[in-house]
């Protein structure tokens, strides 16, 4: 509870950037600098909701709007709390102090004392309510009533409306409050602003594990950015910011975020954070009846900790990076007290503390030192008795045990993990019986082992475990509906890639309606987990990439890059696909664009297998941009050990093969390549990749390989789906020369993302059809280009903004006559912006004739002169 006059921010450079950063969270950006004024002006309202998630700036929002005015009034900050509801009038108790109240004093009498303290001289206070879910009843009717009186200007700060309290809400739903939606800074939003403090490119993995870590924070962003770039956690590599390692470090910055963090905390609430921080989340009953419910109520007031978006019966640490700083300041040991509540809290502590250490592990992205704890938990962990006393935990783990084998490349051993645990689970079943807890944790680890075999016959080209699938997605007995959709989606995912590609497709489109029916129904109760929904999505991505879909697995890619799911794991690997998927669009500057900052993520180490496909990738992308120098030195350095490569056949595999044959044509070796891509498809026969033995022989036929025609009409007559009538009816009309049913399977399979198939650089195909169909096709491929550019980023550049921070001359222009100047600007050629735009180099001259008039410049160098000297004019306003 605070009480303070609003005093203007002196810095006006202060000013505009906690305006300035208020403002970036909203998604529109149109909640202008006068709206606060507007609504305290305005004598038909009350005042205004400013609702949005948890830490997005909401009280900056209003601050900074209170700050850009010319009279900024009287601002009295209540918040309520859990103490407060359990006292008569408690949010008000500040004020209440001020006048002389006793228990007779009545309503009318509040409410005259009141409107004296908040209405001087006819003005009107502005009160901003936080907590509103956690004051009392007596309080905000009170407040609403001093609100339609005019005495005060309310604005209430909530998360959702509906946490408004009742008369309140009645406000609101009369439109006496204004409501100000304000969001929380998503994935593209958090790498805009990091890129703005890092001055250069910064790579998404590093962002979206700062924004993770952070909890979205922009405060905390800034300080952990600045000490990482001094400890040498963020380092600038080839012009990129990549992260190193995520690991905490130690200095005056870091302690100085600890302590800015648990500024004001008790004795009692730091003990539980602790807690909370070295076991993991923990269950309220338990906290209740271990009689912490004081220091929790504590903790929840500040923002410390929440109730977990999964269920509101367990509660944990709210920001990452808060729990990373309690572990290192404690370095992992509780007090003995602490350890007596730490047995308190849950079934089984030991387990829950390497749950929760894996976890932090996972956070700073140690893999190796994850894997040799979770194998140290195996050795004793995964007995009869440990799991009658927590299996949930233990499924936890053994889920943390499985991923970090993955991430190190040591798939095949996941099956015997989960064989070693399931062997200790079905001993404690028939010891204590079918319980439920532990029938739940038999099935998700019937889920695990499903998924890893399911993987591991993928690579391993294997048909009958993904036959397997089918009686486990057929099954009615799953106890959750997250278990449920899973093994659908494992059913999905074996149906790509085996012949049923027209099956997966349904699947997974029944799986989408219901994750939205999931998220529109069920937003905060829900024992579905974000855990579950990013492995479900996982899955529905890769069923896409199978059955060959491109187009819904380059939209779906983008949506999890964006943060859908905030993962940074998942959001890298969303993001190198979607790059990946830019290149099989024949989209080479986007390509670029995306895989360059991956590959200096990623380095030499990691996935040697998506190493070898992004600069497969790149290396095509470079070769047909005109960096032929470039790409010839990648491709020696990388191109044997693709060739020479033994990893097991999946995606990215069947990428850098295609990729690196693709770029020796490219580069003028198109007779080896043609060689490679024969022997390649030759390869990968088998009922587990049909499809990728299809568009590998497609490929083949593209650079001339007519020798592979039947095998290429056999390959895709066993598949079912769009994409296999559509290379049947390619094959068909490059067999009967027939030039216009080859060109519509052209033009269909590249509306459909299979645009590199139909792209004219060495393309065999190409050739079979006369020029006017050649036209056609090429007017139509670039109609479909331009339909996409407006979701491009421009050039490895953001999208020209012609909003309120442009300069003034952009006014002048046309839109499109404004982004053509701005990469001539940029030093872009004639040739690159006709390519990014799908225009001819004869319209991009007379855009700039146009430009040159209308700001009667001469060239560009004066362009550039007058925009530079713009921009030093507005920077200085």
């Amino acid at each position: 509870m605070e009480y303070s006059r609003f005093l203007s921010i002196n810095n006006a450079q202060n000013v505009q950037r906690l305006w300035g950063d208020a403002k970036f969270l909203t998604k529109s950006k149109d909640i202008p600098a006068n709206t606060i004024g507007r609504i305290l002006s305005d004598p038909q309202l009350s005042g205004a909701v400013v609702s949005g998630p948890t830490g997005s700036g909401r009280r900056a929002l209003v601050e900074a709007g209170l700050g850009l005015l010319s009279e900024a009034p009287r601002l009295i900050r209540l918040n309520g709390s859990n103490f407060g509801t359990k006292v008569p009038l408690g949010v008000l108790s500040f004020l209440l102090a001020q006048l002389d109240v006793d228990s007779h004093t009545t309503r009318h009498e509040l409410i005259h004392g009141l409107g004296k303290i908040l209405c001087l001289e006819n003005s009107a206070a502005l009160v901003m309510l936080g907590r509103p879910e956690l004051i009392d009843e007596q309080s905000s009717s009170l407040l609403a009533q001093l609100a339609v009186m005019g005495k005060i200007k309310l604005v209430v700060i909530c998360e959702h409306v509906h946490d408004l309290p009742g008369d309140h809400f009645t406000l609101f739903r009369s439109g006496k409050l204004e409501q100000l939606r304000v969001s929380r800074m998503d994935s593209t939003q958090t790498h805009e602003f990091l890129e703005q403090e890092l001055g250069g490119q910064v790579s998404l993995y590093s962002s979206a594990t700062l924004c993770y870590l952070t909890n979205g924070n922009r405060g905390l962003m800034r300080k952990l950015v600045q000490s990482w770039c001094v400890n040498g956690q963020l380092v600038q590599q080839q012009g990129v910011w990549v992260l190193r390692s995520a690991e905490l470090g130690s200095g005056h910055d870091i302690q100085s975020i600890s302590s800015s963090l648990t500024a004001g905390m008790t004795s009692a609430e730091r003990e539980l954070l602790t807690i909370l921080a070295l076991g993991g989340p923990v269950a309220l009953d338990r906290v209740h009846l271990s009689g912490l419910t004081g220091p929790l109520d504590g903790l929840l007031n500040r923002g410390a900790v929440k109730y977990l978006h999964e269920s509101t019966n367990s509660v944990g640490i709210a920001t990452p990076l808060l729990g990373l700083l309690m572990r290192s300041e404690t370095g992992g040991e509780l007090k003995a007290s602490g350890r007596i509540e730490l047995a308190q809290l849950h079934p089984d502590p030991g387990a829950a503390q390497s749950l929760a250490a894996l976890r932090e592990l996972k956070d700073i992205g140690r893999y190796a030192d994850q894997l040799a704890l979770a194998e140290k938990f195996q050795s004793h962990g995964y007995d009869p008795a440990g799991w009658q006393m927590d299996p949930q935990v233990r499924v936890g783990i053994l889920k943390m045990h499985v991923n970090a084998l993955t991430l190190v490349g040591r798939q095949a051993a996941t099956l015997d993990v989960i064989a070693h645990a399931w062997k200790g689970l079905r001993l404690a079943i028939n010891e204590a019986g079918a319980l439920e807890p532990l029938i739940l944790a038999d099935q998700e680890l019937e889920i695990l082992s499903q998924m890893s075999l399911l993987s591991e016959d993928e690579m391993g080209n294997n048909s009958g475990i993904i036959g397997g699938t089918e009686i486990l997605a057929e099954s009615s007995n799953w106890m959750s509906e997250s278990l449920h959709l899973r093994a659908l989606a494992i059913q999905a995912k074996g149906w790509a890639a085996q012949s049923r590609q027209g099956g997966a497709m349904s699947l997974a489109g029944h799986l989408d309606d219901q994750l939205r029916a999931i998220r529109f129904n069920a937003p905060l109760v829900s024992s579905f987990g974000p855990e579950d929904v990013a492995d479900i999505e996982q899955l529905l991505l890769h069923t896409e990439l199978l059955a060959g879909h491109w187009k819904l697995a380059a939209s779906r890619a983008q949506k999890l890059a964006a943060g859908s799911q905030l993962n940074p794991l998942l959001m890298a690997h969303a993001q190198t696909v979607h790059g990946i998927l830019l290149g099989l669009a024949n989209d080479h500057e986007g390509a670029l664009r995306v895989l360059e900052p991956c590959l200096q993520q990623l380095g030499y180490e990691g996935d040697q297998t998506l190493r070898y496909a992004m600069e497969s990738v790149v290396t095509y992308a470079l070769a047909c941009s005109g960096r032929r120098m470039e790409a010839t030195t990648l491709m020696a350095n990388g191109l044997s050990e693709t060739k020479n490569t033994t990893a097991p056949l999946n995606f990215y595999t069947w990428t850098a093969e295609i990729f690196a044959s693709l770029s020796l044509a490219e580069l003028g070796s198109k007779d080896v390549a043609k060689a490679r891509l024969t022997h390649f498809a030759q390869q990968i026969q088998g009922e587990g990749h049909l499809v990728f033995q299809m568009l590998t022989l497609a490929f083949a036929v593209r650079l001339g390989s007519w020798d592979s025609l039947p095998q290429l009409e056999l390959a895709s007559r066993r598949c079912k789906g769009f994409l296999a009538q559509n290379v049947v009816e390619l094959a068909k009309s490059v067999s009967e020369l027939d030039g216009p049913g080859l060109a519509l399977a052209l033009k269909t399979l590249a509306f459909n993302g299979h645009l590199l198939l139909a792209a004219p650089a060495h393309n065999e195909l190409i050739s079979l059809l006369d020029a006017k169909e050649q036209r056609k096709l090429s007017k139509a491929l670039n109609e479909y280009k331009r339909a996409l550019a407006p979701d491009k980023a421009s050039l490895g550049e953001r999208q020209i903004d012609l909003a309120e921070q442009q300069p003034s001359w952009v006014r002048d222009l046309t839109k499109r006559e404004a982004q053509i100047a701005q990469l001539a600007i940029r030093g872009k050629s004639n040739l690159e912006i006709a390519k990014f735009n799908g225009v001819s180099i004869r319209t991009v001259e007379g855009h700039l004739y146009q430009v040159y008039s209308k700001l009667q410049v001469r060239n560009r160098q004066e362009l550039t002169a007058l925009d530079r000297s713009s921009r030093r004019t507005v920077a200085q306003r």
